[in-house]
């Protein structure tokens, strides 16, 4: 079994998926503001615990490392690398496999999730995911949007997916 992850600070994106790339679970693990992000580690720690599956491998989209556009602080990327290390090294101690970090651009390009400039991003991922695996739950808002978490949950199977076509070219 492989574990995939999107680890943000208010949703993380859990996959669980088999290594013929059949998905197993796609979950979104969302978080009260008010908790602090050791809480919010902990609270994944035992989501994780309950999943009860052996797993061979862990995959973890990688926190982005550079500004984009203005619409991120420095304060919001420090924060975000802080939690997503935290819950990296958690998982690894948890299972004792340490995870694999991958860029959301390369998972999204090796499974290919091609982006034209000005295109939703997270619209795309998600149909890509729906198309791939037509049991994908998708709940929507009263305005016809995915709701919230839908997102991070597509982000993590493509994460899975991307790490498992990696790991199969590697051999």
């Amino acid at each position: 079994m492989i574990l995939g992850l999107d680890i943000s600070t208010s949703t993380v994106g859990i996959t669980v998926m088999k290594e013929d790339q059949e998905l197993v679970l796609s979950e979104a693990l969302r978080f009260k503001k008010d908790l602090s992000l050791t809480a919010r580690c902990l609270l994944l720690k035992e989501f994780i615990k309950q999943l009860k599956h052996e797993f061979e491998c862990i995959f973890i989209e990688e926190p982005f490392s550079m500004f984009s556009g203005g619409r991120t602080t420095a304060h919001t990327m420090a924060k975000l690398q802080r939690f997503n290390g935290m819950c990296s090294f958690m998982v690894a101690e948890l299972l004792n496999i340490e995870p694999v970090l991958i860029p959301a651009n390369k998972a999204r390009k090796t499974v290919g999730i091609k982006i034209k400039r000005g295109t939703c991003t997270k619209t795309k991922v998600i149909d890509f995911v729906k198309e791939k695996y037509p049991n994908f739950q998708i709940w929507y808002t009263r305005y016809g949007n995915p709701k919230p978490g839908t997102d991070d949950r597509a982000d993590s199977v493509v994460i899975a997916l991307a790490g498992l076509l990696l790991k199969e070219n590697d051999v």
